[in-house]
C-alpha cells in the first residue's frame, strides 16, 4: 500500500468553547493531520465540475460567475469566521470546526465518513448581504504590501458553507448515505439522507432527518445543537430510507395526480405569501417553509415535461417529481438557507398528499 502524505491543517481561534452534552459519545473535534487525499475538491456544482478557489494556495479569487466555488478544508481554515457585533462566532461555532465535530460523529456511529463535496455559495441576501465578504482594511494592507490584486484568505469571510460528508459503507448501485453540514448568517443546519450518485441530489426524508439551529420556537444553543445531531446521526438507518425511496417508484402517477400536487404546492405557497396572518396561521403550523415558491414550480413545470418526455410512455411516479424537484434545491437556484428545510417541506407535501408512510 501507498503511504499516505498528509499536511497540518490550520489551527482556529474559537470565540466561545462548546460543552458537549453527556450523551455525546464521540470524541470532540481537534485539528489533526487530514491526509491530502481528504482535501477534495468539490464536485457537487451542478453547472460544472467547478475548481477550487485558486490552486491550494493561500489566496483567494473573488468569485466572477455562478453561485459556488469549490473550496478545501485547509482554505476554509485559512478564512474569517461570521462574527456579531461582539466579537463572538455569530454561530457559536465555525464551519471548519463543526464539518469537523460532524465528521467525529459520523465516524463515532457509522465507522466510515469522508468529505466528497466543500464549496461555497455567493448567494446575495438582500437582509444578510453577500454569501462572501470582504474585509478591505485586510485586503487593501496586503494589495499594497504585495503590489498585487491578490486577496488574502483572512480578508474573507465566507457566510455560507456547504459540504457533504459520505458514510461510504452503506450504499446502493444508485444511492450512499450522505450528511449535509451548511452554515449561513442565520445559523447552522445538518441533514442525512440517500445520496443519488447519478445527479447528487439529497434526500431528506423526515422532520427527523435535520436538525437546525434556527426556525424553532425555542432558541437552540450550539450545545443543544450539537446532541441533537448526535442523537440524529445515531439513530439513521440507510435502509429506512431506501425503502421509502422504493415506495415513491413504485406509485405511478395519472395526469390527474400530477395536477393536483402542483395545484396543491401553489395553493400552499398563496397561503404563505398573503399578508392575512390568519391564512397564513393554516399551513405555518403544518411546515416550516412554504415546499416551492412561484419560480421553483415554474422550474418544476418545465421539468415534469422534460420528463415525461424521456420516460418514452412509462408512468410517471412519486420519485420522479422527487427527483425534479431536488435539482432545484441547489445552491444556483435556491437561496442557501432555505436548500434543507424546503426539501423536508416538499417530502412532507408528498407523504400527506400520497401517504407514502414516511
Amino acid at each position: 500500500m501507498t503511504a499516505r502524505t498528509s499536511i497540518a491543517m490550520p489551527q482556529r481561534q474559537v470565540a466561545r468553547r462548546v460543552n458537549h452534552p453527556s450523551n455525546v459519545t464521540y470524541k470532540p473535534y481537534e485539528p489533526v493531520e487530514i491526509p491530502l487525499e481528504d482535501l477534495l475538491l468539490s464536485r457537487a456544482d451542478e453547472n460544472a465540475m467547478i475548481a477550487p478557489i485558486s490552486n491550494n494556495t493561500e489566496w483567494f479569487a473573488p468569485i466572477k460567475e455562478g453561485k459556488s466555488r469549490g473550496i478545501t478544508l485547509q482554505q476554509l481554515a485559512a478564512g474569517s469566521d461570521i462574527e456579531d457585533r461582539n466579537g463572538d462566532i455569530m454561530n457559536g461555532i465555525n464551519a471548519y470546526q463543526l464539518i469537523g465535530e460532524v465528521t467525529q460523529m459520523a465516524k463515532a456511529h457509522h465507522g466510515e465518513a469522508r468529505i466528497t463535496d466543500l464549496f461555497v455559495a455567493d448567494n446575495v441576501n438582500k437582509a444578510q448581504g453577500n454569501g462572501i465578504a470582504i474585509n478591505k482594511r485586510i485586503k487593501d494592507a496586503y494589495q499594497q504590501k504585495t503590489g498585487t490584486d491578490n486577496i488574502p484568505f483572512a480578508a474573507a469571510t465566507f457566510n455560507r458553507v456547504f459540504c457533504n460528508i459520505e458514510l461510504s459503507r452503506q450504499h446502493t448501485d444508485t444511492h450512499v448515505a450522505n450528511i449535509v453540514v451548511a452554515t449561513n448568517q442565520q445559523g447552522l443546519q445538518v441533514a442525512i439522507g440517500a445520496h443519488c450518485h447519478a445527479c447528487r441530489n439529497q434526500t431528506i426524508l423526515g422532520a427527523s432527518h435535520l436538525v437546525s439551529s434556527y426556525g424553532n420556537r425555542k432558541p437552540v444553543s450550539t450545545q443543544e445543537f450539537l446532541g441533537m445531531v448526535n442523537l440524529m446521526l445515531q439513530g439513521y438507518r440507510f435502509v429506512d430510507d431506501m425503502e421509502a425511496l422504493r415506495r415513491m417508484q413504485q406509485y405511478e402517477l395519472t395526469d390527474e395526480h400530477v395536477l393536483m400536487l402542483m395545484g396543491y404546492l401553489r395553493y400552499l405557497y398563496a397561503k404563505y405569501a398573503s399578508r392575512d396572518a390568519s391564512i397564513r396561521s393554516q399551513v405555518t403550523g403544518k411546515l416550516a417553509i412554504y415546499p416551492m415558491d412561484a419560480s421553483q414550480l415554474n422550474r418544476l413545470d418545465q421539468c415534469i415535461v422534460q420528463t415525461e418526455r424521456a420516460l418514452n410512455g412509462r408512468p410517471m411516479t412519486v420519485y420522479d417529481i422527487y427527483q425534479g424537484a431536488t435539482t432545484i434545491y441547489k445552491v444556483a437556484r435556491t437561496d442557501m438557507p432555505n436548500i434543507l428545510p424546503q426539501n423536508l417541506a416538499f417530502v412532507q407535501t408528498l407523504n400527506e398528499v400520497f401517504d407514502l408512510k414516511i
